[in-house]
């Protein structure tokens, strides 16, 4: 990611997919930066983040290599993260996601710990109950049954 990006202190959707792109660099200098889409690329990790943790609402990266979650603790105001077919294999890494406040849609399908407990159909359950924030789920809104059960309408 070249250094130049740090001039676009005002952009707050930057783009940058299917760039062959290895490391997340260089966005100290985008103090507005809301969403940002990083699809179809080649990054392993999640470090480089830091500096848009405060602003950042929405990561948009699918499609790439990332197997550890080390570094998205930094994401205090991310609302939507879409991590869809990466290398995530441990309930160890996934629960790294509870540490985000905001998070409240979250697409993971196709990553190696989504394909095993779906083929045991409990995905969808365990992942809900690992991050209790969670609205949506690989597009499917989460309904909690305790909010269910207390609302008097039936």
């Amino acid at each position: 990611m070249d250094a130049s990006l740090s001039t676009l202190t005002n952009c707050e959707k930057l783009s940058l997919s299917t760039n062959c792109i290895e490391k997340i660099t260089n966005l100290n200098g985008l103090k507005n930066l809301k969403i940002l889409s990083l699809g179809r690329n080649n990054i392993k990790a999640l470090t480089g983040l830091e500096s848009v943790g405060d602003t950042l609402e929405e990561l948009w990266i699918s499609y790439n290599l990332i197997e550890k979650l080390k570094g998205i603790q930094c994401m205090k105001n991310l609302k939507v993260l879409y991590m869809s077919n990466n290398l995530v294999k441990e309930w160890g890494e996934f629960v790294r996601l509870a540490d985000l406040p905001c998070l409240v849609d979250l697409v993971f399908v196709g990553n190696p710990l989504e394909e095993k407990h779906s083929a045991e159909a409990n995905w969808f359950n365990e992942a809900a109950k690992r991050l209790p924030n969670l609205k949506k789920l690989d597009g499917t809104p989460v309904i909690k049954q305790e909010e269910d059960e207390g609302d008097g309408e039936s």
